[in-house]
């Protein structure tokens, strides 16, 4: 099928309403229920996070995430919520919740784990931008996450047409995204609408509301995740916000394995339905044999640097890494060594391990200055 076949395919499907609406998760359902009385505690509210331990594990690494962690480190969940704020924890076990039904296997699995990564991204900088415009924390990031979450819906329901289409169809990344961007709207609603959320909430996701506060506080979100999941530097679009945003991008790596981690591999695994590319760093790639390690805490993989470009590394990985995700590297040795984040973008086999190519996630001016000297330096491939 070609895009424009499958643009119309999306577009019956939601015509129809034959998509699946995956069910509001249930922690997130009891925290709203408890909300609804009058009278709570942050220990009720605690022990229903502390019932699900996956959840459970995911807030303490949210609030001691930079994003919003203070001198110490908490450990306990009752803490976690007061520093939180009951309610902004009960959005994100909301997101917490979606993010299984998001990245679930399937023949586009990459695109999902994409697109939800940054539903993520755009709901956590409406939160952080949110109280600087007089708006709400948490309806701004609930509202954020939805906003995206059409594109998770739209993936979902072209994963079942192509489970009925004659032959096989190999698109791009960017190509795929393009067809599940004309319905991600109409789904965002969709979905507010099936799970019966507040009327405010859902009047937000409508066309009209883009003009109101809310939906331009959105807009920016949806601009700063666009500008952050391709690696540019995103300038804030008013000075009051310039140290918010420096804020977020400094704890959005962590925030983000947290929420939106990868997910654990799924036993038979559908082939893949994205088309293959040689290479995804822009400009020249030049040889190079730069020291890299790997900073996880567990599962390092060995490395061996094989190119450098304007952007970033080409390398070679003892183990697989997945494409849309981002990873903290040491580049360098001595005096010379660093430690900054990277966007993998490109990962595929090569005995014995997989060649990688990462970019540089969000860097800054000076960042990007010593990465072009490095690039300088490195001898023209022959």
């Amino acid at each position: 099928m070609s895009p424009e076949e499958l643009r119309t395919a999306l577009n019956e499907v939601v015509v129809r309403g034959d998509f699946q609406v995956p069910p509001y998760p249930a922690v997130a359902l009891r925290l709203q229920r408890i909300f609804a009385k009058q009278n709570y505690g942050i220990a009720e509210v605690s022990d229903t996070i502390a019932a699900d331990p996956a959840l459970a594990a995911r807030v303490l690494g949210v609030v001691n995430s930079p994003l919003y962690r203070g001198n110490d480190e908490i450990t306990s969940l009752p803490r976690a919520v007061n520093r939180l704020g009951a309610r902004v924890t009960s959005t994100l076990a909301l997101a917490a919740g979606l993010g299984s039904s998001a990245t679930q296997a399937g023949a586009l699995f990459d695109v999902k784990y994409r697109v939800w990564r940054r539903s993520v991204t755009c709901a956590l900088a409406c939160q952080k931008l949110a109280p600087l415009r007089k708006l709400e924390a948490d309806e701004a990031f609930l509202v954020g996450l939805l906003h995206g979450f059409g594109r998770s819906v739209a993936i979902a329901a072209l994963e079942k047409v192509l489970a009925t289409a004659r032959g096989v169809t190999l698109l791009k990344m960017l190509e795929w995204l393009s067809v599940a961007e004309q319905q991600r709207g109409p789904l965002a609603l969709a979905l507010a609408e099936r799970w019966q959320l507040p009327a405010e909430i859902v009047a937000s996701l409508r066309p009209e509301a883009a003009g109101t506060p809310l939906g331009a506080l959105v807009a920016e979100g949806e601009r700063i995740a666009d500008a952050l999941q391709n690696s540019w530097r995103p300038e804030p679009s008013s000075p009051s916000e310039a140290r918010a945003l420096d804020e977020l991008i400094a704890g959005l790596p962590a925030a983000l394995d947290a929420l939106a981690a990868v997910p654990p591999p799924t036993p038979g695994r559908a082939a893949s339905a994205i088309a293959a590319v040689d290479h995804a760093l822009a400009g020249e790639l030049r040889p190079c044999h730069i020291e890299l390690a790997d900073c996880r805490k567990q599962g390092r993989a060995t490395l061996t640097s094989s190119s450098i470009a304007p952007t970033g590394l080409e390398l070679q990985s003892s183990a697989p890494w997945q494409e849309g995700s981002m990873i903290r590297l040491a580049v360098g040795s001595d005096t010379e060594r660093f430690e900054t984040w990277f966007n993998v973008v490109l990962c595929a086999p090569r005995a014995p391990g997989c060649r990688v190519e990462v970019e540089l996630f969000s860097p800054t001016r000076e960042l990007k200055e010593r990465w072009l000297a490095l690039h300088a330096q490195a001898p023209k491939a022959s």
